[in-house]
């Protein structure tokens, strides 16, 4: 595993150019403690650097974005080409990627992908990447979500449509911002630690992030880990029915970390949302315990699989969401394919904007603008540039999902199914219902 200590470390010098000055090596070195003409870096010595961090600093180790272990592949699942049985599409032939959001609600949420921008907070991210963010994907006709921190202004008048995320802490919970959202979504858990609030550290807690979340600028903020007025279904349900009537028939949502799929699900089907969101193993976060992130959650291509065959069973039309770790058209299709009405990204459009993935999100000093709230580095993410590139990955991802539809000889993109599907692996083959590459099919 290679973990951020070491990342950094090998960077050398380049560290201090990039963040103006601050030498990252200082703080992060895990051997600080031991004698250093002893010290020595042994890959297959597992954990070993984790160890020496850990017993130097006397802490849990936070690391930034998603596992590196290893996950099933999408890569391994792949798309049949329609033939003769069925036959393609012409390649000008128009194809529907409309996607809808609450389509019993009184006023449901209508997008043109069905690929949106997933949560992610202002704090943990500076407020020229998620303005930008809003941005792009109004260019491209979809939806962006708020995160847990809270509205911010600017980001929530140039979204297309927003979706507002609702949680213990209650940010920026009014009539008003309920009502002028497109779309409310719970948050019980997330993939990367699931049962565990978020945490923002006090360096990133600015005067204008405080006044949103009502707190103290430098002030740590910890998010409980559930909420504590939900300690039955009818508890949740009246918590959906309640938002609903609230915004005037917005879709309400409620998002899952990928743990005990089937009774979660069974749980949150009794409130009646109009959507679920299920975030799997892959997906990522700003900062959060390594010994968490390492060792949780089921991973996105089963936690799919399992939730679309529980909704099924129960015959419920419930829109289900899926998000952790998807990154390209293919992705989107092959999981669309696997009965995901919508998909929610985040890493992927950052990477579009400008994250290199140096995974120091947490410490403050992302040295492109994303992760921080410095100044002088907040300055270096140019929001008209950003948030073109953002809508150029959107809009091309989009325009790929028509082409894997008509190569499958569908003229709407949530016409794929497991039928579209192959894989090469025995395991996602025998508990996904994808048939095998060397299987004959008739």
């Amino acid at each position: 595993m290679i973990s951020k200590t070491k990342m950094l470390i090998n960077q050398g010098c380049r560290w201090t150019a990039l963040l103006g000055g601050k030498d990252m090596n200082e703080n992060v070195k895990p051997t600080a403690g031991y004698d250093q003409s002893l010290v020595r870096q042994d890959e297959s010595a597992r954990y070993m650097e984790e160890i020496h961090e850990m017993a130097v600093k006397g802490e849990s180790l936070h690391a930034a974005m998603g596992t590196l272990l290893p996950l099933p592949k999408w890569e391994d699942i792949l798309l049949l080409g329609a033939q003769l049985d069925p036959a393609p599409l012409n390649d000008d032939d128009p194809v529907s990627t409309q996607t809808i959001i609450g389509k019993h609600a009184k006023q449901p949420m209508v997008l043109e992908s069905p690929v949106y921008i997933s949560h992610m907070s202002f704090g943990a991210l500076s407020k020229e990447i998620k303005t930008a963010l809003a941005i792009g994907s109004a260019k491209a006709q979809t939806a962006m979500c708020s995160g847990e921190g809270g509205i911010l202004p600017e980001e929530k008048a140039a979204a297309y449509k927003y979706i507002f995320e609702y949680i213990p802490n209650k940010y920026s919970v009014t009539d008003e911002n309920l009502k002028s959202s497109d779309a409310i979504e719970i948050k019980i858990g997330q993939g990367t630690k699931p049962g565990m609030g978020g945490h923002l550290p006090g360096s990133k807690v600015t005067e204008e992030i405080a006044a949103i979340r009502g707190k103290k600028v430098g002030e740590d903020i910890q998010s409980p880990s559930r909420f504590p007025e939900i300690n039955s279904k009818e508890d949740l349900k009246a918590m959906v029915d309640m938002l609903r009537e609230r915004s005037e028939g917005r879709p309400v949502g409620i998002k899952l970390a990928a743990g005990n799929i089937e009774k979660d699900l069974a749980y949150a089907v009794s409130a009646q949302p109009d959507f679920i969101t299920v975030d799997g193993r892959g997906g990522a976060t700003g900062s959060s315990p390594l010994f968490l992130r390492e060792a949780t959650s089921v991973p996105t291509i089963y936690a799919l699989s399992r939730a679309r065959k529980f909704l099924d069973s129960i015959q419920s039309d419930i829109a289900l969401v899926i998000t952790g770790g998807l990154r390209v058209s293919a992705d989107f299709a092959k999981a669309i394919a696997m009965g995901a009405d919508a998909i929610a990204v985040a890493t992927a459009p950052l990477i579009a904007a400008a994250c290199q993935q140096y995974r120091i999100c947490g410490s403050g000093y992302c040295p492109v603008g994303i992760a921080t709230q410095n100044p002088m580095l907040r300055e270096r993410l140019k929001i008209e540039e950003a948030s073109q590139r953002i809508a150029n990955y959107l809009i091309l991802s989009n325009e790929e999902l028509k082409t894997f539809a008509r190569i499958s000889g569908v003229d709407d993109i949530h016409k794929l199914s497991l039928e579209n599907l192959i894989t090469l692996d025995e395991q996602i083959a025998k508990y996904t219902g994808i048939a095998h590459a060397g299987v004959p099919q008739m």
